[in-house]
């Protein structure tokens, strides 16, 4: 990477220990090194951010101006880079913020020796996968969602064919059947967008076993209810509070979908549907997964009945194991 091309963010992009970079219209800059958040002294004008954005954006297929004041792309390393500019935001306050990707745990035992989660709870997840259990990741932003789903594919067993529907393209995964999908925004003449909910559609002609949704947070929820109540598996990632908040933040998200969608049905289908959930939570000491539950199928006055199988101060008597019942590979 040339300086004369990124500037002062040019040491930050290649320090492997910086994990994100925020850029404030030039004002002030701040990077999160292990969870941690710190300022840097680095300013910058108003002319070399923006050269700095368009440097990273350029070949990506994205662009900045003020039809599209508002940009995600991946960089060439997996980054992903988010863009705001005027007129969202102020007219000499063009913002950038870049979320490395850092491949710190490749596999859920990775993850048990890092501290985020336990060993019994990493079988716990491993044993769900294989058995084809379909899995919410819910947390934060920056709470370690998207490096959890990697960790999860790297379990699913080879002959599964698997198909990701991602507004920007951040699953790393090396499997032998899988096909990944990113959004399109509109082009010059307002057509040609390529939403979540086209993907998540389009993913269920190609004959998967597993759908991955990255980030869920509108109206593809329903479609992705649809498709997992067909006979797919999947793994979705979305913001929540905690276990139970991710179940009713899904309801949420399909209501948006139109007004004929009944919420008593959403809510069968998400409990006939949803196996697990896992909450993460960022902490002082790093990121780490704060609970695992069960969904249980059947519906108590209309709310979800969970039970919890793994949480750090739990002890439990026996190791914990996937429910008896769930369903099997379609």
């Amino acid at each position: 990477m040339s300086r004369d091309r990124f500037g002062f963010l040019t040491s930050l992009l290649a320090d492997p220990e910086v994990e994100e970079i925020i850029v404030l219209g030039g004002r002030r800059t701040f990077v999160v090194r292990g969870g941690n958040k710190e300022l840097l002294p680095e300013v910058a004008d108003a002319e070399q951010v923006r050269r700095i954005a368009d440097q990273l954006l350029a070949g990506t297929g994205r662009r900045l101006d003020l039809a599209d004041p508002i940009v995600s792309a991946q960089l060439a390393d997996g980054s992903r880079v988010h863009i705001t500019g005027p007129p969202v935001t102020h007219p000499d306050r063009l913002n950038i913020q870049v979320r490395k990707f850092v491949l710190r745990a490749a596999r859920l035992g990775d993850l048990a020796a890092r501290g985020a989660m336990s060993e019994e709870a990493a079988s716990l997840l491993a044993a769900a996968v294989q058995a084809d259990r379909t899995i919410l990741v819910a947390g934060a932003p920056g709470a370690g969602k998207t490096t959890l789903v990697n960790c999860l594919l790297a379990e699913v067993p080879p002959e599964r064919r698997v198909v990701t529907c991602e507004e920007v393209f951040e699953v790393q995964a090396d499997l032998p059947d899988m096909t990944q999908m990113q959004t399109r925004p509109a082009g010059l003449d307002g057509g040609g967008a390529i939403t979540l909910r086209d993907l998540v559609r389009e993913a269920l002609r190609q004959r998967p076993d597993r759908i991955v949704v990255g980030e869920v947070r509108g109206p593809e929820a329903l479609d992705l209810l649809l498709a997992l109540n067909a006979g797919c598996a999947g793994f979705a990632t979305l913001h929540a509070n905690s276990a139970r908040d991710a179940l009713e933040k899904v309801v949420g998200y399909c209501m948006l979908a139109g007004e004929n969608v009944a919420e008593a049905f959403v809510r069968r289908a998400v409990a006939a549907v949803a196996d697990l959930v896992v909450f993460l939570r960022r902490t002082p000491l790093g990121r780490r997964v704060e609970e695992i539950v069960a969904v249980l199928p059947q519906l108590e006055a209309g709310v979800f009945t969970t039970e919890s199988l793994w949480s750090p101060g739990a002890q439990p008597d026996r190791p914990p194991a996937v429910p008896a019942g769930a369903r099997e590979h379609r």
